[in-house]
């Protein structure tokens, strides 16, 4: 009943990561939060999130997780698979629950920091690379 991001969130702080990425992750899930990129409608050249769907009581397993962390937030995708072999895919906005096991393997750039700014024509908190001094 562990929430993956929330444990991986809590672990690079404890750890003091500056510039930690996901490298590979297996394990299954029972529920997850996802937002599907439903379209590309109007405005800048960017999907917008418009659809936020969860999925509960399932047995899910981890095919991929992928994506960029930081104290100042965390841009993970997950590709998910189901007992008949069809995926659910998106980006982790809210729970993501571990059923039996994760195993995360965390990397760290040694060069940088990884941190988050408000983008203006994004609207997001996008990946913001630092040079280590």
């Amino acid at each position: 009943g562990t929430d993956l991001k929330d444990s991986i969130e809590e672990f690079i702080v404890d750890k003091d990561l500056k510039a930690p990425f996901i490298v590979t992750c297996v394990g299954s899930l029972n529920s997850a939060t996802l937002a599907l990129n439903a379209t590309a409608s109007g405005g800048p050249p960017f999907p917008s999130y418009e659809k936020v769907k969860s999925f509960d009581s399932e047995n899910f397993e981890i095919c991929s997780l992928v994506g960029t962390l930081s104290p100042m937030g965390s841009h993970l995708h997950i590709v998910l698979g189901r007992a008949d072999g069809s995926v659910v895919a998106g980006h982790v906005v809210g729970n993501v629950t571990v059923q039996t096991t994760a195993e995360v393997v965390i990397g760290e750039s040694m060069a940088e920091i990884y941190n988050r700014k408000y983008d203006p024509f994004t609207c997001y908190n996008e990946l913001a690379v630092l040079k280590r001094e």
